[in-house]
């Protein structure tokens, strides 16, 4: 059975677009309710203001995101983390997987990530603000797995990458159709193609006479009659022998006159 490419990559784009449109009429809705997640001052386990410090109990294999407003420009870290044994745990600057955070017009910007990407050990740790703003210490894994809880904000994000996989798939197939048009393209068949089977044009008026009960004495285009050619040919004699006769007599009267 031939894989139809056309029609698989019309219904592909077709669920993609709807996804799509279904995932951006989600958003909004989703976004509200991720909104009081990622805001530090609802979401955070240490608020520090200038020159405090607390005790933070760490869960084993938790990732932690030190935060600062940021008012145009780079705030900078400011801090210090203790252990247990007072050694220093200097943690990392924030990557691309920790972007600025805007809650309801304030700006949030990540000055420190400890124990990513494994996840922190458990224990306490003792967090120094030296810096001159507010310091937020905030539970990264735990907002992620309340993200997951949320069935708006899974719905968004569901729809917008399966209509992502769907366009791929429906790309995927259009090249494929047009990759199997082109390659038709250079066959070329003389005769009308039936059943997968090349039509002679005796056959085709013999299929023609059967699908109309076609009874008529007409004879057949490109068979050889033979009552066809004894017609013919008695007819061809016929004339022959007319203007065989004609010209005899045109003779004899030449001979009468000469």
């Amino acid at each position: 059975m031939a894989v139809n490419f056309r029609r698989i990559a019309k219904w592909s784009s077709a669920i993609s677009v709807l996804l799509l449109i279904t995932s951006m009429a989600l958003l909004p809705g989703a976004y509200e309710n991720m909104e009081p997640m990622l805001d530090p001052e609802q979401q955070n386990v240490a608020r520090l203001e200038s020159g405090e410090s607390a005790a933070v109990d760490f869960v084993g294999g938790h990732v932690y995101v030190a935060l600062r407003q940021s008012e145009g420009g780079d705030p900078g870290a400011n801090l210090r983390l203790m252990d247990e044994q007072g050694e220093e745990f200097s943690g990392n600057s924030p990557g691309r997987l920790h972007s600025e955070r805007f809650v309801n017009g304030t700006s949030y910007s990540p000055v420190r990530v400890f124990c990513f990407p494994s996840g922190c050990n458990e224990g306490t740790y003792t967090l120094y603000n030296e810096g001159n703003s507010v310091l937020w210490l905030v539970d990264d894994s735990a907002s992620d797995s309340e993200f997951l809880t949320e069935p708006l904000i899974i719905a968004a994000f569901g729809t917008c990458c399966l209509g992502v996989i769907s366009g791929i798939i429906a790309l995927i197939f259009a090249i494929l159709m047009l990759g199997n048009r082109s390659s038709k393209d250079g066959k070329q068949v003389s005769g009308l193609v039936i059943d997968g089977k090349v039509m002679t044009t005796d056959e085709l008026y013999r299929a023609y006479r059967e699908q109309n009960n076609d009874t008529s004495g007409v004879p057949e285009p490109f068979v050889t009659n033979p009552s066809n050619k004894q017609n013919i040919q008695s007819d061809s004699d016929e004339s022959d022998s007319q203007i065989g006769e004609g010209d005899s007599d045109d003779d004899w009267k030449g001979w009468d006159e000469g």
